[in-house]
């Protein structure tokens, strides 16, 4: 598909409370207290709003049904909310009639919180064999998942990567793409190299900002309030990305208006 005028940072944060432990069989009900709720989701909000960004944040729909003070928080502050399945299940596993029926119970809660999600990002990265025609028929405009499992390390030189271009996929849907190593659980928790140190993640992720800026590309960056709004060396880490972001020209966009700054171009 076409390519900005501008480079393009698409934002985006994944995950809210104990959903994945609650698919893990490790919780049966959301804990108010937790760090990533108390402290992460207001930091992230807090950085958001020191640059006047929005970005797109993609919660499960059992998320939405028992968070409903940070999802109200989310949407005062004028975020986009897209739907991450129903308990961080790993989407490409279902069954064609469980995946839908995740999406349609997370689409309803959601209705209930009085959104209507245009974005999908499959729990576990894949979308499997059955995510994209479930997502046309119910009418989302993108999806932001991968049809790669993660892999077991991470490249450590990036000096060929610039950016990825969106995809066009059957029914209409767009595919914003991501890569593994624009997460910052890969780094911090997953990857066997992954970069434990936020300075020196900073420094990986600004040589992709730089490259992406060389040739107007769009890159995503995928990060979790209880991975790195927890921590205040990870978000000073992420803080000095998106500040070099902005003195590059970058415009650091929600998915929605991402997909569309790009799409008037094809």
């Amino acid at each position: 598909m076409g390519q900005s005028e501008k480079p393009v940072l698409c934002l985006t944060f994944d995950n809210m409370g104990e959903a994945f432990n609650v698919f893990r069989g490790k919780s049966a009900v959301p804990d108010p207290a937790a760090p990533g709720i108390t402290v992460g989701f207001p930091n992230i909000l807090g950085l958001l709003a020191k640059y006047d960004l929005r970005a797109t944040f993609f919660v499960e729909g059992w998320s939405a049904l028992h968070y409903g003070e940070v999802m109200d928080s989310l949407l005062r502050e004028g975020h986009e909310i897209g739907l991450h399945g129903w308990i961080h299940e790993i989407y490409a596993d279902l069954s064609r009639r469980t995946a839908l029926q995740y999406v349609s119970d997370g689409l309803q809660v959601m209705k209930l919180r009085g959104v209507r999600p245009t974005g999908f990002r499959a729990p576990g990265g894949r979308i499997g064999p059955y995510g994209h025609q479930i997502l046309s028929e119910k009418g989302f405009s993108f999806d932001s998942s991968v049809d790669m499992a993660m892999p077991s390390e991470i490249p450590t030189d990036i000096s060929e990567y610039s950016g990825d271009g969106l995809k066009q996929l059957p029914g209409g849907l767009i595919n914003i793409p991501w890569q593994w190593f624009m997460i910052d659980a890969v780094h911090y928790m997953l990857a066997k190299n992954g970069l434990r140190n936020p300075d020196d993640l900073a420094e990986y992720w600004s040589k992709v900002i730089r490259n992406a800026a060389r040739s107007n590309g769009l890159v995503t960056i995928i990060s979790h309030a209880h991975v790195t709004g927890v921590d205040s060396d990870r978000l000073f880490a992420l803080e000095k990305v998106l500040k070099l972001a902005l003195e590059l020209g970058f415009d650091i966009l929600p998915g929605e208006q991402a997909m569309l700054r790009t799409e008037h171009l094809s």
